[in-house]
């Protein structure tokens, strides 16, 4: 899924915003807007009248917001500490700037980013920024009322430079200056890491005054960066930008004013990173270019001053998706009492059912068993009873194999063959052995008994205790042992 990225830039001359869609196949450009600004006497009323026609013209909705608030509005220092560690730097900030800042450290929201340079005797380079707590409030209060809630709020044409000091094939040491009709705001780039920001007035009397004190302001700032961060700073070249930028020419003014190549950013051009833009015939650069960089601050996962902190952090998942995740929860509450009290409900009609069942057990054991008047464990009990029977069902003096008379009996008329001319007149059944007594055809009908009961399992050994034939019908008359 492809994601919406709208970088709103908001200044005194005016308010741009770029609304890109970022995903796997690349970038694009959906739209843009710049909405000038002419009277800034009554602020708040302009900027929401710009920002009505900025969610007009663009549909913001699901996007994800960057916002820059006016650079000079705001207070930058620069700082040397003893330590790198963001926590122990957040600790010391405050007692190090209050001396410097001409407002109750208070009433100030405070952020800083860790530069990138040489430390010098052990002392780490550092920049703090601050803006007034009513300004910024007051700016997210009118941006809340069209439904705008910027996840970073940093400063105006902070993330152009960071932007060409990233993407651009530029030299170590070079200058940003981002310029509007009465004012400018000063970048000094060393080592592709920003070690400055100055925001100071122009005059506006005629073009050649304003480019002159321009460029004055640039020089008095360039010569006290040396003895600010100790380090040497020659600049290279410089890159503008900024809606001040309307009259041709103020490029080649400040190049032959400053002494070194000063040329107009175009970052389209020069990070190749739009794959599409529809409306390229209306792009102007330096109207557009630091919206444009708020967007790209985001896709590209850029870390640097951001004011939304403390009572002004960006709300969290929960606070954004509150109430949904309520109603979620309680329709899940819901689904879980009902399974809850369904496996209850099965429980008991479970333990009903295991009642009757162990009722009818217990009927089953007391008309089975009436002797039996002392009842713990029916099935236990009717268990052990069923097998005293058994064995009281058994021959007398049982053996060791309880083997039953009926089996004796059943397997001695099996066994024998239904050919044989045989009566049987008597049997004994005793504990260890057997004793068949009768009368047969003749003798090698009386083996043929023997053979045949000496197949059977049940029996170990099988003797003809005596065979006689008998003169008055002929027959003969025998006694078998069967041992058991």
């Amino acid at each position: 899924m492809r994601r919406k990225i709208l970088g709103l830039d908001i200044r005194h001359d005016a308010v741009s915003a770029v609304l890109l869609k970022s995903g796997i196949k690349g970038t694009d450009i959906e739209a843009h807007v710049h909405v000038p600004i002419s009277n800034q006497i009554y602020m708040e009323t302009v900027l929401a009248a710009s920002l009505e026609t900025v969610v007009e013209k663009i549909d913001i909705s699901g996007s994800v917001c960057v916002a820059s608030f006016p650079a000079n509005e705001m207070s930058y220092r620069n700082i040397q500490v003893p330590f790198k560690g963001r926590k122990k730097i957040k600790k010391i900030l405050p007692y190090e700037l209050e001396p410097t800042i001409p407002f109750p450290i208070d009433d100030l929201i405070i952020d800083f980013y860790i530069m990138d340079l040489p430390d010098i005797a052990n002392r780490h380079n550092i920049i703090a920024a601050a803006v007034e707590k009513s300004r910024l409030q007051a700016y997210l209060e009118t941006l809340g009322s069209f439904n705008i809630e910027p996840e970073i709020v940093t400063v105006g044409g902070y993330p152009a430079a960071l932007c060409a000091a990233g993407l651009v094939n530029i030299n170590e040491n070079w200058l940003f200056i981002d310029i509007d009709n009465n004012k400018s705001t000063l970048f000094a780039i060393l080592s592709r890491s920003v070690c400055l920001i100055r925001s100071f007035p122009i005059r506006s009397d005629a073009r050649s005054f304003e480019t002159e004190s321009l460029c004055t302001n640039i020089r008095h700032t360039l010569s006290a960066l040396e003895e600010i961060i100790g380090l040497d700073f020659t600049p290279e070249g410089a890159f503008i930008t900024g809606c001040g930028l309307d009259n041709s020419g103020v490029d080649q003014d400040m190049e032959q004013s400053l002494g070194f190549p000063v040329k107009r950013t175009d970052f389209i051009r020069d990070t190749d990173i739009i794959k599409e833009h529809a409306d390229s015939q209306l792009w102007n650069p330096h109207q557009m270019d630091n919206s444009f960089s708020l967007a790209l601050m985001e896709i590209e996962g850029t870390n640097g001053l951001n004011f939304r902190k403390g009572p002004f952090a960006a709300k969290k998942f929960w606070e954004e998706h509150k109430k949904n995740l309520i109603k979620t929860g309680i329709l899940a509450g819901l689904v879980l009492a009902l399974a809850f009290f369904n496996v209850l409900l099965d429980s008991y009609f479970m333990g009903k059912n295991l009642t009757r069942l162990n009722n009818q057990i217990t009927g089953v054991f007391t008309s089975t068993f009436p002797d039996v008047k002392k009842i713990v464990d029916p099935l236990h009990q009717m268990r052990i009873k069923i097998q005293e029977t058994r064995k009281n069902a058994l021959l007398p003096g049982v053996t060791d194999k309880n083997i039953r008379a009926i089996d004796i009996i059943n397997n001695i008329s099996k066994i024998i063959s239904k050919n044989i001319d045989v009566d049987f007149t008597r049997l004994v059944i005793g504990a260890e052995s057997t004793v068949i007594s009768g009368d047969t055809d003749t003798f090698n009908s009386v083996d043929s008994i023997k053979n045949s009961l000496e197949k059977s399992d049940l029996f170990k050994k099988i003797i003809i205790s005596s065979a006689n034939i008998n003169k008055s019908d002929n027959r003969v008359r025998f006694k078998i042992k069967i041992n058991l």
